[in-house]
């Protein structure tokens, strides 16, 4: 069985095309997306009283006239890797001053967008590969539903899925805590307490267990960010980027605690690698999604174990 491990493509739906054509070029019977699935923020077409649309974005201005051009419109702020939203300019203040507003307008377009790309694996994915999609931290409530509304999509999380070669999936979206309050993060107490629910999931035969825990232990090789001064701005010595361990500690306990046979994780875009802990295999594809570089894992799993893996990107 051939299985590939994305994580972290923010809403680009260059990187979701690539997955999608990745699956067909490399064989895959098995694909998973942890994620983080949403884009960080969505960019205002302004609807302008005679009828015209504007935009602007990293520089660029945009003008339609017509709905061919505004559909041009959305298609470059999508390639930016931002979501497009149509507002006027009385409605863009409203929200500006009431953050509550903000943030149901970043979940309904996160949601509306989701689906949109979500649509494309019947469109784009072979017969026979398996597409199992998690949300992660990043991502916003209502994802869940829009990805359990696709049926040819799988949504892992809650029970253990299981695969031919006698393998048990289970999968987790949240994290420890990060510097930007993100949607699905909790304290390390609380997460260790959510994590210890999953053991029912499994048959109790750890040995066959694949953790797909989107946050990777601290510690390792794939925890690896850059240190952050007290303005959230990376610190830097003799020139260089300082880098610091921010994987979950309870994720760290609970893989040494139960040791499954492998772990697959995201969240830490700059530490792509692969690593041990005890018996428990690491892998981390990490992302490069602002620059629209698809990265991935795949492995060859038999009955036997682990037979070969490779990075993609």
């Amino acid at each position: 069985m051939r299985l590939m491990y994305m994580a972290d493509f923010h809403g680009r739906e260059l990187l979701w095309r690539k997955f999608l054509s990745a699956q067909k070029k490399h064989d895959v019977d098995v694909s998973i997306v942890s994620g983080d699935l949403s884009a960080k923020k969505c960019v205002p077409i302004i609807e302008q009283d005679d009828g015209t649309y504007k935009a602007v974005f990293k520089g660029n201005k945009w003008t339609a006239e017509n709905e061919e051009k505004l559909e041009g419109i959305k298609k470059n702020l999508r390639k930016g890797g931002v979501y497009p939203c149509i507002k006027t300019m009385q409605e863009v203040r409203q929200i500006q001053r009431n953050p509550q507003m903000i943030e149901q307008l970043f979940r309904d377009v996160s949601a509306e967008e989701l689906d949109r790309i979500l649509d494309l694996v019947e469109e784009k994915n072979p017969e026979d590969t398996t597409v199992i999609v998690t949300p992660g931290n990043d991502d916003p409530e209502g994802i869940d539903e829009v990805i359990k509304e696709h049926e040819n999509i799988v949504y892992p999380l809650g029970k253990a899925i299981s695969f031919p070669t006698g393998h048990e999936l289970i999968s987790f979206e949240y994290t420890n805590p990060t510097p930007w309050n993100t949607p699905r993060e909790v304290p390390e107490e609380q997460l260790w307490e959510m994590l210890l629910e999953l053991r029912d999931l499994t048959s109790g035969n750890w040995s066959k267990v694949i953790a797909n825990f989107h946050c990777p232990p601290r510690n390792t090789r794939i925890d690896l960010a850059p240190e952050l001064d007290k303005n959230q701005k990376p610190v830097y010595r003799m020139g260089k980027p300082q880098m610091t361990n921010v994987g979950s500690k309870s994720v760290r306990k609970f893989l040494e605690e139960y040791q499954p046979y492998i772990g697959l994780h995201g969240h830490i875009h700059e530490s792509p690698g692969h690593d041990y802990l005890k018996r428990t295999e690491l892998f981390n594809p990490g992302s490069e999604y602002q620059q629209g570089i698809f990265k991935a894992i795949v492995l060859d799993l038999s009955e036997d174990g682990l037979e070969n893996w490779f990075r993609i990107g």
